[in-house]
């Protein structure tokens, strides 16, 4: 029961991360929150798909089929938060001024922004819940227990989810958005490294030494470690090719904000929460 907790922790913990944060993100600058369920479902969906066909995907491609499908999740959602960074910098002084007027002209863009990121996670991260389970069938009581742990797991990684949520949603509306800006980077850069490890077991990329090991101050396989893997793709043992990326995901994302910033320049007002 205890592997189908951790495991299904941290495979819905990134998905109620984003989850969370993005519906923060949407009360404080009043946009709707219809595009929850569809990404919710699609996800599902996606996730009950991917481990159907499991064994189809990881033979194709030369057997690369699985990395591919996970390296493509990977880009959709690294290319979604850019995006949304990039959308938001733009709006800056009007978002906070009058919340509702300058994202509400790019609300149907956000919108489908916010439910990629939640499907391509959820699928990416669901399927392996859904493979996991099905080796439990045909055996009774090793089911039950491992659906006690799944839902003892998905309890706890949504009880996370919410009081993420409600952290956010209680900042001052003049420092969420930088708060937001830069937490959705790093969070780019973090699904950057996922996304180099993928294509490194393709043999797309070079893999080298790892460039250091944070092993001994994080654990990657404890708690904090599992919640900054989810949040951050957190790596403690990172290789060159990895570090890179999540560097030009980084200054990709700092690049086209500061230009963004520097058209529309900077908000006068001192505002109030």
């Amino acid at each position: 029961m205890l592997d189908a907790v951790l495991l299904v922790l941290r495979e819905v913990l990134e998905a109620a991360l984003f989850i969370s944060i993005l519906l923060a993100l949407c009360r404080k600058l009043a946009l709707p929150v219809a595009w929850v369920w569809p990404a919710v479902l699609c996800g599902l969906l996606g996730s009950w798909l991917l481990s159907h066909y499991a064994a189809a995907i990881g033979e194709a491609f030369e057997g690369s089929g699985q990395e591919r499908v996970n390296a493509l999740l990977y880009l959709l959602a690294i290319g979604c938060f850019v995006l949304i960074d990039i959308v938001l910098v733009r709006d800056w002084r009007l978002a906070l001024q009058q919340p509702g007027d300058a994202p509400a002209r790019a609300a149907p863009l956000l919108c489908t922004l916010f439910g990629l990121i939640v499907a391509a996670s959820m699928a990416r991260e669901g399927s392996e819940v859904w493979i996991y389970l099905s080796a439990f069938v045909g055996q009774r009581d090793a089911l039950l227990g491992a659906l006690m742990g799944g839902l003892i797991g998905a309890g706890l990684g949504v009880s996370i989810g919410v009081l993420v949520y409600y952290l956010f949603s209680f900042q001052p509306r003049r420092w969420f958005l930088p708060l937001y800006l830069l937490l959705a980077a790093l969070v780019a850069g973090g699904l950057s490294m996922q996304f180099a490890k993928q294509l490194m077991q393709m043999g797309w990329l070079d893999s080298g030494n790892a460039v250091w090991d944070s092993g001994w101050l994080v654990d990657e396989r404890g708690w904090f470690g599992q919640f900054l893997h989810a949040a951050f793709g957190y790596d403690a043992n990172p290789d060159l090719t990895q570090v890179l990326c999540y560097l030009a995901v980084l200054i990709l994302i700092s690049v086209g904000g500061a230009l963004r910033w520097w058209r529309h320049g900077l908000p006068q007002k001192d505002l109030k929460t």
